[in-house]
């Protein structure tokens, strides 16, 4: 019997392992665990904890990362070290930095999550430093109707309400293998389409029925 594919979902900031929830009821059988971890944790020791929970569950097996938003950047970071990484899908992640970080972090300065994500900081640096060969997805969410936020936006830029579609495009140089994908949803709805069901049973699972979404 051949053996189920291993799966790590990995959340966005402020969420937890719940947040997959509606996708996993219609995605094919597999072995999915969830990173949990906490906006104010040290990148590292989430890291730490990735490479903890990835031996403890599938030991020395590969296996596939689903991720939104801040998380993408937490496994993207933990793809690079790994070699057992097979694919990656990236959702509504800020490659290039929040600029609604970047003000927000003037308030509450204490904020590693803020300071982490603001445009050209350290952590965003080392980012755009990554190197990566796995195919990776990059899940773009491009709005949905009224949606829109003039904040994460500048008053300008489209945006899906957190993210602009510039940031979320501004994918590191490094990775090798990318294909990116454009969904008119909102930040949060990408978690509840089956256009990124679709996307996912077929970067993930092989999977190539259903395609309502649009590449580049």
């Amino acid at each position: 019997m051949p053996r189920l594919p291993n799966v790590v979902f990995v959340h966005g900031s402020g969420q937890s392992g719940l947040s997959v929830s509606y996708l996993e009821v219609f995605l094919p059988e597999c072995n999915l665990v969830c990173l949990e971890y906490k906006v104010q944790e040290n990148p590292d020791d989430i890291l730490k904890r990735f490479n903890l929970l990835t031996r403890n569950e599938f030991g020395d097996e590969s296996f596939h990362i689903i991720a939104h938003s801040y998380g993408c950047l937490i496994s993207s970071l933990f793809a690079e070290k790994s070699k057992r990484v097979l694919s990656f899908v990236a959702l509504s992640s800020p490659w290039g930095g929040s600029q609604t970080a970047r003000w927000i972090s003037m308030v509450f300065r204490q904020s590693k999550l803020f300071n982490n994500v603001k445009p050209n900081s350290n952590f965003m640096q080392d980012i755009q430093n990554i190197k990566l060969d796995c195919h990776v997805t990059n899940v773009v969410t491009t709005g949905s109707t009224g949606s829109a936020n003039d904040l994460a936006g500048l008053g300008t830029q489209h945006n899906d309400g957190l993210l602009t579609v510039a940031t979320q495009t501004n994918v590191p140089k490094g990775f090798s293998n990318v294909e990116t994908v454009y969904l008119p949803l909102s930040h949060n709805e990408v978690l509840l389409s089956f256009d990124t069901i679709n996307i996912i049973k077929k970067h993930t699972f092989g999977d190539t029925s259903g395609t309502e979404y649009f590449f580049k």
